[in-house]
């Protein structure tokens, strides 16, 4: 039943992409008309059988871009957050694939506005109508319309957990039908249906939409009974091991030459593709930045040869991607005879000079780190680089504070833009905003902490 509903909804879908995609073009047409004065169609003498074939077309290409963005799948499991990145990518996959329809008939000319309004009006009408279907389901699940209901094979330690998160979102549209064990459970507020030997019974009477196994050291020994039971009466099933209930990220199933295998966690930038384009914006972005800061720069370094004796750059050895230790650039902020001392700084340190201070406050002394981007120590964005003496205390008395290396260190990062910066902020705290980040990396983030590093990253309350 449920499997038909989405079907059905899938076809709603089909329909509507493709009405949305005719509209849209009609929007890119008239728009380009009254607020540019072109007319697109005028070069193709408003014939017929072109103004129909091109949107036909664009909708049949539009069909194809969603169904490969996995737009067409079950809202229940989706957040919408990601159902809006899905359409951004299948809308940027026609943008590219109209632009070059447009070279090759040579009529980019013409045509490259409207292209461009397509883009913008297909998301946008999109992710209206998405937006309200996900808002008018939900309201029919919590009516008790269109449930999807579940039965649990066994009990262990992440069964609570899984059944308060069921409860506590009546709009998934879920409901447990009960449990099957060795013995009841009265914590669990279930219905009781009986031990392993029932199941069979059970399903041939009322089979359920889906069933989960709760693998235990109960359950493991019947592991192949139970997937047995739920295959031969098409029952779809999955799995969550007792031991999930200790990890603190989320699992991904993937595969090694068709070997099943499971990773503690996603790392984007583990692609060669994501590892290309970041390295790409961090050459093209710190040389830009170079030149347009190069005043700035040697102005720097002029005050502080003037102000204090002792070299320009302050050279200090930190722990990088892999754990592999760099020379990271700073200007000098300190007196010399004070380099050495490795302790963190706080507010008004009597180390600085009084430039330094300064520099340290607007985060001027960071700059020459843009060299470090060049070279490949570092990335504009990342988890900040710490010393190694820090590295081995931290290691010993922060969880997953590790982690933070899979990646290039960071000028800035999300931990810093979010006021995490300086030694008087929890440095769980920091590691939680850095997991994040490695976790969820993308282009669109690595932009965004960009733009807040200039406000409240550069002016933030806790910069040193």
């Amino acid at each position: 039943m449920i499997k038909q509903n989405q079907n059905k909804l899938n076809a709603v879908h089909i329909v509507m992409d493709m009405m949305i995609s005719a509209a849209s073009c009609a929007v890119a047409y008239f728009i380009t008309l009254w607020l540019f004065g072109i007319d697109p169609l005028y070069d193709v003498g408003y014939d017929m059988r072109i103004i129909t074939a091109v949107p036909v077309c664009v909708a049949a290409v539009q069909i194809l871009c969603n169904r490969a963005c996995d737009l067409y799948r079950s809202y229940r499991s989706t957040a919408f957050r990601n159902e809006l990145i899905n359409l951004s990518r299948a809308g940027l996959a026609v943008f590219v694939v109209m632009i070059a329809a447009a070279i090759v008939t040579s009529t980019l000319y013409q045509y490259q506005l409207m292209i461009m309004f397509y883009f913008f009006a297909e998301f946008f009408i999109s992710a209206c109508y998405r937006f309200l279907l996900r808002r008018f389901l939900r309201a029919m699940r919590k009516k008790g319309y269109n449930k999807k209901y579940i039965v649990l094979l066994g009990v262990n330690n992440c069964t609570e957990t899984f059944i308060d998160k069921i409860r506590s979102s009546p709009d998934l549209g879920y409901e447990i039908s009960g449990y099957f064990d060795s013995a009841p459970h009265s914590q669990l507020g279930l219905t009781y249906l009986g031990n392993i030997k029932k199941i069979t019974r059970y399903f041939s009477q009322s089979p359920p939409d889906e069933a989960l196994i709760m693998l235990s050291d109960r359950t493991q020994p019947n592991m192949e009974h139970l997937v047995a039971i739920c295959e031969s009466w098409g029952v779809k099933f999955s799995i969550i091991p007792n031991m999930f209930s200790s990890f603190s990220s989320r699992i991904y199933i993937s595969s090694f030459d068709g070997i099943p295998v499971m990773s503690m966690r996603k790392v984007p930038l583990d692609k060669t593709l994501n590892r290309f384009i970041k390295r790409s914006l961090d050459i093209i972005v710190s040389l830009v930045m170079l030149i347009v800061l190069s005043p700035v720069m040697l102005i720097t370094a002029v005050i502080i040869k003037l102000t204090s004796p002792g070299k320009i750059i302050f050279r200090q050895k930190r722990v990088g991607m892999g754990h592999k230790p760099f020379i990271m650039y700073k200007f000098r902020s300190m007196r010399t005879e004070t380099e050495d001392d490795i302790s963190a700084t706080e507010k008004n340190d009597s180390r600085c000079t009084r430039f330094g201070s300064f520099i340290r406050k607007y985060s001027i002394d960071e700059l020459p780190q843009l060299f470090n981007v060049l070279k490949g120590n570092m990335s504009l964005v990342g988890p900040r680089p710490e010393i190694p003496y820090y590295v081995k205390e931290y290691r010993k008395s922060v969880p997953l504070y590790m982690v933070k290396h899979y990646v290039k260190p960071g000028i800035t990062g999300w931990a810093q833009v979010n006021d995490l910066r300086g030694c008087d902020t929890s440095i769980e705290e920091r590691i939680k905003y850095d997991i994040y980040y490695i976790e969820n990396w993308s282009v669109g983030f690595d932009i965004r902490i960009l733009f807040k590093t200039l406000t409240k990253g550069i002016f933030s309350k806790n910069a040193r």
